[in-house]
């Protein structure tokens, strides 16, 4: 029995695992998908119900235990976000981090790589973890090939984490064609996410 443990994330990676797994299983196998969260256990039910993918529900110890008898492949659409709901966690706080650099703080950029570089392998461990992360100046350095925290924010996008590149910013240090994690946005998208944070944080 294939195990899709989704324990601690927020939508839509949860329903990312499950249309992953549910596409790679085989002909017969089993799959159990695990959730601790009583949003994304909704969401799940109703894409499983909306594919017509049969399954049993049972609650274990503060989490849910969502089984699916018999591998199913479904079609791989990127429509996850349409099946999270819009008014979850309303009494939540909005965090964004602004990266404006690709290195933290001034004074020695070799030590400011190496704060940079621990701050972004710390970030994912933190829970409740940031709503999104917005990078531009040469912050946008961060997200492409290469970088050193690129398995990081890897990381974090998996976790549902929205990340948005300044485009004027890729343009202007020919980075197209080099990123490695979030999508590129423009200035409207930018402030929009800044304005809606309850807060900023700026590493």
């Amino acid at each position: 029995m294939k195990i899709v443990d989704t324990k601690g994330l927020r939508c839509p990676a949860p329903l990312i695992k499950t249309r992953q797994a549910l596409n790679e299983a085989s002909a017969g196998e089993s799959l159990q998908i695990i959730t601790d969260n009583d949003t994304s256990r909704n969401n799940i039910k109703r894409f499983l119900a909306d594919n017509h993918i049969s399954f049993t529900e049972k609650e274990e110890a503060d989490t849910w235990v969502l089984t699916v008898d018999r591998g199913e492949p479904v079609p791989v659409a990127d429509n996850a976000e349409s099946y999270c709901s819009k008014n979850t966690d309303v009494h939540k706080k909005k965090t964004v981090v602004a990266v404006t650099s690709d290195v933290m703080g001034g004074g020695n950029d070799e030590l400011g790589l190496k704060l940079v570089t621990s701050f972004f392998k710390v970030l994912p461990m933190i829970k409740p973890g940031p709503d999104a992360i917005v990078f531009y100046n040469t912050g946008v350095k961060l997200a492409v090939k290469g970088s050193p925290v690129e398995k990081y924010l890897k990381e974090l996008e998996m976790s549902g984490v929205e990340l948005i590149l300044c485009t004027t910013c890729i343009d202007f240090f020919s980075l197209g064609g080099k990123v490695a994690a979030g999508k590129i946005g423009d200035m409207y998208q930018i402030i929009n996410i800044l304005n809606e944070a309850d807060n900023v944080i700026r590493p």
